[in-house]
């Protein structure tokens, strides 16, 4: 299967997961993102903010919770510019407000902007990734662009509700590898 078709078949995947399922897969990826963070003790995460209507990873409880228990942690996240595929960055706290823009993405509106180079750990949405630590995204680029621009000891960590792939998942020169992939069934540590 080609990149777009491996897109497609694991974008229809998600989709169909009973609420239930959906519901459960995210209970087990909290646990597993606590446990990832104790082992890291990273001191600034930036994270993407889940489309719930595309059941998306729900990173929500997580981020709730270091804001609740590691309140000295810095919590960011992205601002799309919709007419270019650059990210601008803001941290975010629990009193922070979120717009969704036309693509359904759940923005802040408050948030303080952040410097790239100050963060120490991206949490990456994937439709789907392999073992190998290369992901597929929605195909924008958005993500692949703003890992070059963190600093060389960011570390970048993969996050999907299904399984990973055993084979590579058809990276390209322009790809970002990750250095960890965290599901609900596994952390997988790829370096």
């Amino acid at each position: 299967m080609d990149k777009n078709t491996l897109r497609k078949v694991y974008l229809e995947k998600r989709k169909f997961l009973s609420q239930a399922e959906y519901e459960r897969r995210n209970q087990l990826l909290y646990h597993r993102l606590i446990e990832f963070q104790e082992i890291h003790q990273f001191k600034s995460i930036h994270t993407f903010i889940p489309i719930k209507k595309n059941k998306e990873p729900d990173i929500f409880p997580f981020i709730q919770f270091l804001w609740s228990k590691k309140p000295k942690i810095d919590i960011i996240t992205a601002i799309s510019d919709l007419k270019n595929p650059v990210l601008s960055h803001v941290k975010i706290t629990e009193n922070t407000t979120f717009l969704e823009n036309k693509w359904g993405i759940p923005e802040p509106q408050d948030g303080t902007p952040y410097l790239v180079d100050k963060i120490d750990c991206v949490l990456v949405p994937m439709v789907v990734g392999s073992k190998s630590g290369h992901r597929i995204g929605y195909g924008k680029g958005y993500y692949d662009r703003f890992l070059q621009k963190c600093k060389s000891n960011t570390k970048f960590v993969g996050v999907t509700l299904g399984p990973l792939l055993e084979s590579n998942v058809y990276a390209n020169q322009y790809d970002i590898p990750m250095h960890s992939m965290i599901t609900p069934f596994e952390l997988h540590d790829i370096s």
